[in-house]
């Protein structure tokens, strides 16, 4: 995460995290009572870093978050794929079989996650979508543990997921159903629990978020089968890596196919790790429960598929449905599902049975994402680029210059790069040459702005205008009286 993690400008709501993470806590409250209240508990936690100041820096908190749930990816599909109990028998035929069978599934989802070309994007920026991804994999780490007390942890990770991001509530449908198919006695029982109390936590969060709803994502549309389509796009490194090569569709093929057979050998009755030992072991061993079947004293420990198909299928499925009424998708919104499709990609790999052809594949599937993560890191890579558009300000800019926000909270979209901002003044009538900081279009909703009008009557535009992604800075010049 840490290779190339400054070289990217920030963009616009990177902007507003920095911003955020270093106003005054009084600037900062009154921030929140209008906007963003749902990620105040990510700007707080940012406040240390943004100290710092620069890219690396403040992005670090995602960097370390992605490398938390590697960690959390790998010790999930080490603990779904290990046997409990049962004879070890039979001489090894290799390292893909018998005990050994657990800590290789673990490394090599791990490994298939730390390979993902969105897990570098999101890992390399500074929101807490990363954080979001962390907290579920640590959160489902705990659920599958043993002790009936684990659930009071349980309850605190979901409050703070909720805390991070809203959305990512839409993990506990794939948890709710990890937890009946399990049929631990009494747990479900622990678990509702569990999750009122989180909800008791989140409620201030969402009564005041319910209400900034419209402020905070007028942008988001009524998603389509295209936009859904989009999302294994994103996963495999974006519109851009799809244009630049080929190889990221392929990497995107090979990542589904590998998902698909992890769901086939992690659903198999022999890879339930809850009694018996692993396929590949001699006859002879303990057999396994059936599928859902719970054995003596209640402790099933649910399938790598039982916890990863529902994680990675429903978050996405459900905001989509939602969607279509309120809409709520976007791919980063559901980043926290890709630890789900590692985690059956891993299990694909095992499922080769082979160490060779394992590793052979794993090494195919790194080298088919690497122009995508070149194309991650790259300077423009990112919606906006900030930086560019503050340094060509910087050169053109003249004493006495002022400057419109269309709407207003474009000051806080450019200010991560604020000093050629803060030596421009605000726009009065006065002004000579105005720098319009707008939308790249503008909608008819602004153009009844009394200052935009004002604007348009007595100056024109002068030169070119200078677009970086959704900003627009275009320099108006006070027009010359005609003489009659």
């Amino acid at each position: 995460m840490l290779w190339g993690i400054g070289v990217p400008s920030f963009w616009r709501d990177e902007s507003v995290s920095v911003l955020a993470a270093t106003m005054s806590l009084d600037e900062l409250w009154e921030l929140l009572r209008h906007i963003d209240t749902v990620h105040a508990l990510y700007y707080l936690l940012l406040r240390p870093f943004a100290a710092f100041g620069g890219e690396v820096a403040v992005r670090l908190p995602s960097a370390l978050a992605v490398a938390g749930a590697t960690f959390g990816v790998a010790a999930i599909g080490r603990r779904l794929a290990m046997p409990k109990t049962g004879p070890k028998t039979g001489p090894r035929t290799g390292p893909w079989t018998g005990p050994w069978t657990g800590p290789w599934a673990g490394q090599l989802a791990g490994l298939v996650y730390a390979t993902l070309p969105m897990v570098s994007r999101y890992g390399q920026e500074a929101r807490s979508y990363a954080l979001v991804s962390a907290v579920a994999v640590a959160a489902t780490w705990v659920l599958l543990g043993e002790r009936r007390s684990r659930f009071l942890g349980y309850g605190a990770l979901i409050a703070l997921l909720g805390w991070f991001h809203l959305y990512a509530l839409l993990l506990l449908p794939a948890h709710a159903v990890t937890v009946a198919v399990a049929r631990r006695r009494g747990e479900i029982v622990a678990w509702l629990a569990s999750v009122a109390g989180a909800g008791a936590l989140l409620a201030p969060l969402v009564v005041i978020a319910s209400g900034q709803r419209d402020e905070q994502l007028f942008w988001l549309k009524t998603p389509d089968l295209a936009a859904l389509a989009q999302f294994g796009v994103e996963i495999s490194g974006g519109p851009v890596s799809w244009r630049d090569s080929s190889t990221p569709p392929l990497f995107l093929a090979l990542l589904t196919l590998l998902a698909l057979l992890g769901v086939w050998y992690g659903a198999r009755p022999g890879a339930r790790p809850g009694t018996g030992t692993q396929p590949g072991t001699e006859p002879g061993a303990e057999p396994e429960a059936e599928a859902g079947a719970r054995p003596e004293g209640g402790k099933a420990t649910p399938s790598l598929a039982v916890v990863a198909v529902p994680w990675a299928l429903l978050p996405v499925a459900l905001s989509f449905a939602v969607s279509q009424v309120y809409p709520v998708y976007n791919p980063r919104y559901v980043l926290f599902v890709l630890p789900a499709v590692a985690l059956l990609a891993g299990a694909g790999l095992i499922a080769l049975r082979r160490a060779p052809v394992s590793l052979a594949v794993l090494a195919l599937l790194v080298a088919l994402s690497a122009s995508a993560h070149l194309t991650v890191r790259g300077p423009a890579n990112r919606p906006d680029d900030l930086r560019t558009l503050a340094a060509e300000l910087g050169v053109r800019e003249r004493p006495g210059d002022a400057v419109l926000y269309m709407p207003q909270r474009f000051r806080l979209f450019v200010a991560v790069y604020g000093e050629p901002y803060r030596r421009l003044a605000d726009f009065a009538p006065g002004a000579d040459r105005v720098w319009l900081v707008s939308r790249r279009i503008l909608g008819a909703e602004w153009q009844d702005d009394p200052r935009l009008r004002e604007l348009k009557r007595t100056f024109k535009k002068a030169g070119q205008t200078r677009i970086s992604g959704a900003v627009r800075i275009t320099l108006y010049t006070r027009r010359i009286p005609s003489r009659t």
